[in-house]
């Protein structure tokens, strides 16, 4: 499974997903996270800036994630995940790790 979270600075997790400029995407493997990379996006690429499905786009460092994890996000941007089958999860959690940790056990 692939997770992306919200994170500008690689840290924490951020709110406003449609300006989020900084994610960190998670690669999960049954119960274990196999890997974890920092991606930040080019500015045409934020979801602000960016029209279109992701499934449609597959050289957008987003692409093929499963799950969308944010503190905050618009109904714009809740619909386009959606049309993808990507799931959006809203948490008020600011630990991306301890996030992934309570999803995957």
């Amino acid at each position: 499974m692939k997770i992306a979270v919200t994170s500008p600075n690689g840290k924490t997790i951020a709110g406003h997903a449609g300006k989020c400029p900084g994610f960190l995407v998670y690669e999960t493997e049954g119960d274990k996270v196999v890997s974890k990379n920092r991606v930040k996006l080019e500015k045409t690429q934020v979801f602000s800036q960016f029209s279109g499905p992701l499934s449609e786009n597959p050289e957008h460092p987003l692409n093929g994630i499963d799950i969308f994890i944010t503190q905050s996000s618009g109904g714009g941007l809740k619909n386009r995940l959606n049309r993808d089958n990507i799931q959006l999860l809203i948490t008020d959690s600011s630990d991306p790790d301890q996030v992934i940790e309570q999803l995957i056990n």
